[in-house]
This record gives C-alpha cells, sequence and structure tokens, in this order.
C-alpha cells in the first residue's frame, strides 16, 4: 500500500527533462539529446526519497546512452520505477512531433520485467475495453471496436506507427475502410490518444516491450485494455526471455500481466507537440509545459499547463 501521492513528485522529473530535451530540439544531435534528458531525470528523481529499482530500460546496455542506475531515490520505501526521459528521440532531435518524457512509480515487484525485443500490441480505452483479439485479424478488431463505439467501420481511426514493417497492417485496414492516423514515433503517445479516444479509437503495431510495460501503468489509472504479445526469431530471443521468468514464448500480455499493482502513478510531459499532449514553449521569460499526472488507486487525473521562470541559461 503506498500512503503518499508521488505523481506530483515524479512529475517535477518528466517537467526537468521535457525542459532540458526542449532546449536541444531540432539540432539533429539524436544521442545528444537523449543523454541530456537521462541525464537531467536522473539528478531530479535522485532527491526522492525512496529507493526506486529502475525497470524495463530500452536503452539498457546500449553504447554511446547515457546509464540509468539500477536504483534511484535518496533513501526510503523500496518502489519499482519506470522511466523514459525521452520517447522519440529522433523526432525531438529532428524538430518533429511526438516526443515524450514518462515516469511510472509503484510498488516493489509490481512491474513485470521483460526483454528489449519486438511486441506486436493492440490498445483501446475503457469504453471499448475487452472485446479485442491479439490473435485475430485487424479487420475483426476493427470491427468489433466498430460494433462497441456504435460507429461504422469508416468512422473508427486506427492509429500506427509509420514503418515498413507495418505495411501489411496498413493495406489491411484501408482495405476494411477504417480511418488511419500514421505517427512517425511515439508509440506509447499513440496508445495513449487510443485510451483516451478523442484523436484515435484504437492502436495497433509492432513496438518494443518495455514501452508496453509503461502503457500497462497508463490503463491501471485511466481504463482501457491492451494485449500484447512478444515474437521471436531465434533462440537468443528465447534465451532472453527466459531471463525475465518468461518461459510461455505465446504468452498474450494483458495488463493483469505487466503491471500487477493498483497502487501506481503516472506522470508525462510533452516535449514536442504530440497525440497525447503539447510541447515545451520557451517564452521571454522561462517556458511553458503541458503535463499529465495520473493515480490509479482512486482514478483521478491532472493535466497541468505550469510555467517556469528562469535565466537564459537555466540550472534545471
Amino acid at each position: 500500500m503506498i500512503n503518499i501521492n508521488y505523481g506530483m513528485e515524479i512529475v517535477r522529473a518528466t517537467e526537468i527533462a521535457a525542459l532540458t530535451a526542449a532546449r536541444f530540439q531540432g539540432l539533429g544531435k539524436h544521442d545528444d539529446i537523449l543523454n541530456h534528458a537521462r541525464e537531467a531525470i536522473i539528478k531530479t528523481l535522485n532527491r526522492l526519497m525512496i529507493k526506486g529499482a529502475v525497470i524495463n530500460d530500452r536503452f539498457k546496455g546500449r553504447e554511446g546512452i547515457c546509464k540509468l542506475p539500477e536504483h534511484l531515490g535518496a533513501g526510503g520505501p523500496e518502489m519499482d520505477l519506470m522511466v523514459v526521459a525521452l520517447e522519440a528521440q529522433h523526432a525531438a532531435a529532428d524538430g518533429r512531433n511526438n516526443s515524450t518524457s514518462y515516469v511510472v512509480i509503484t510498488e516493489e515487484g509490481s512491474i513485470q520485467s521483460v526483454p528489449n525485443l519486438g511486441m506486436s500490441k493492440i490498445v483501446v480505452g475503457p469504453k471499448v475495453g475487452e472485446v479485442i483479439d491479439i490473435n485475430q485479424s485487424p479487420t475483426a478488431n476493427v470491427k468489433r471496436v466498430a460494433r462497441v463505439l456504435r460507429k461504422y467501420t469508416e468512422n473508427v481511426t486506427v492509429c500506427i506507427l509509420n514503418r515498413k514493417r507495418h505495411q501489411e497492417l496498413i493495406e489491411e485496414v484501408r482495405r476494411c475502410g477504417a480511418r488511419i492516423k500514421l505517427i512517425e514515433e511515439g508509440e506509447i503517445s499513440g496508445c495513449l490518444a487510443a485510451i483516451q479516444g478523442e484523436k484515435a479509437d484504437i492502436y495497433m503495431g509492432y513496438g518494443y516491450a518495455p514501452e508496453g510495460t509503461v502503457v500497462a501503468a497508463a490503463i491501471r489509472c485511466l481504463g482501457g485494455y491492451m494485449e500484447g504479445k512478444i515474437y521471436y526469431d531465434t533462440d537468443a530471443m528465447h534465451k532472453e526471455s527466459q531471463k525475465h521468468g518468461i518461459t510461455d514464448f505465446e504468452k498474450v500480455f494483458r495488463v493483469e500481466d505487466l503491471i500487477n499493482s493498483h497502487n501506481i502513478s503516472f506522470a508525462a510531459t510533452g516535449i514536442t507537440d504530440g497525440e497525447f499532449l503539447e510541447g515545451v514553449r520557451f517564452t521571454p521569460t522561462g517556458a511553458v509545459t503541458n503535463s499529465f499526472v495520473a493515480r490509479s488507486e482512486t482514478r483521478t487525473y491532472r493535466h497541468l499547463t505550469t510555467n517556469h521562470f528562469f535565466d537564459y541559461n537555466p540550472v534545471f
């Protein structure tokens, strides 16, 4: 049981990461912007009075990328953390949309450790619920969503990452008549848009497993439903999953498989304008950030617009 609402603490970390990354927006330095964001979020999270175990860092072991410590915080209750200092680093570095910073905090042992492998996902909001089936065709899932939402198939919007690997998926969705929203990067943001149900009704696609755990945490806070499936091409991938306690290689992962707690705080801050949040705006006196904070225990959430005041060269 978590007796403290950590949401307003961790959103400060996502704000600092977003402000830091935004200063390097559009400069074309893909690793630099990510490293600066990670350094900033580490510094901020280390002020929390917790001992937070960092789970599911997609850049763990990546050469040239700032390493997240195994634990963050200044000491205190043992917690689980998921830290995405900068989603869509290439988009942010190139000056494109849909980059965001995220932090999730929950009870120790609540987050399923997953390998850094590809995961196919289908995500819908609470109005749709448990009608999707990742083992069925995209057409079948789109039509199920249409029936629940009482929409014509032609009025259902499917959010998909614009990748070559999704060409067959895109073509099938077009054949069934549904609308498509293609995004260049920012899988988590696309999933959150589907959960909210305003800019998209369903997210489909093949991304990474660690992002799936962040989406599962958001669903714990907001409602909705997701299914994910890790795909394996080699024996080495099987062995990698076994290190994380995963032995059923056909398993369909649902929210409860990825996050087994109802005591979660979730925070996000936009870096560049995206499907879920607006990005950082610099002003003559500082900057404005747009953030989202949610708590699963009470299902409360907040949209925060924060004005930051600093000199030309701020020390975040």
